[in-house]
């Protein structure tokens, strides 16, 4: 549940939710509060309101933290961070990517190398983690996106993926399916770079070094 003062930050964290598929709620009034919630503030009078509430965990940020944020999505799912984060990357004429915590979609895009590393700055930023690595696909521009990882983030490792299986395909239809409802509702044959980017996460790669 979402309760949030100030406007600018309120925007900010509901494009946050909505873009990682978060389930919330707004809140109205201290009897409105499910059971068992999560709720997220940076008013204090909020806190007060609930402070008898032992069924639900508050978390107070009034510094409008993007850690603290992260840390109560993290929390709905009853976990305190990721042990391992994977980023795979589809180096196409459009750069397409995924990012998967455990396993979990936690966010996707496509566009240039300044639109992936805005997202790979947050990731990096606010979302806990134990361990982070990178794997691309062998197509088109893949030296040129290596090199550009391993030059601005020298400690991250990065592993190279053969692309052959990754793909959409109507003889890989049952995969196809199950990996659409992993992806929220991406559509497979209408998003193949996302789906490509997916698969490569998912996929063995060896490391670059």
């Amino acid at each position: 549940m979402i309760a949030v003062y100030d406007s600018k930050w309120f925007m900010r964290v509901v494009e946050i939710a909505k873009r990682r598929g978060t389930l919330f709620t707004y809140y109205y009034t201290s009897e409105s509060v499910p059971y068992g919630s999560v709720v997220y503030t940076d008013y204090k009078p909020i806190v007060e309101e609930l402070k008898e509430r032992t069924d639900i965990l508050l978390i107070l940020d009034q510094q409008k933290s993007c850690k603290a944020f992260e840390y109560a999505i993290l929390a709905s799912m009853f976990s305190n961070e990721y042990r391992n984060v994977v980023v795979g990357i589809d180096p196409g004429h459009t750069l397409s990517y995924v990012v998967l915590g455990d396993d979990n979609l936690i966010l996707y895009g496509d566009g240039d190398l300044d639109s992936f590393k805005q997202d790979f700055n947050y990731v990096l930023n606010c979302v806990p983690h134990v361990e982070i690595r990178v794997k691309v696909g062998t197509g088109y521009r893949c030296a040129e996106v290596i090199e550009y990882i391993k030059r601005d983030y020298a400690s991250i490792p990065v592993e190279l993926v053969d692309e052959t299986s990754t793909t959409p395909s109507s003889s890989r239809l049952d995969e196809v399916l199950y990996l659409a409802r992993r992806l929220r509702g991406v559509k497979p044959f209408r998003h193949k770079d996302i789906y490509a980017a997916y698969r490569i996460a998912l996929s063995r790669g060896i490391e670059v070094i």
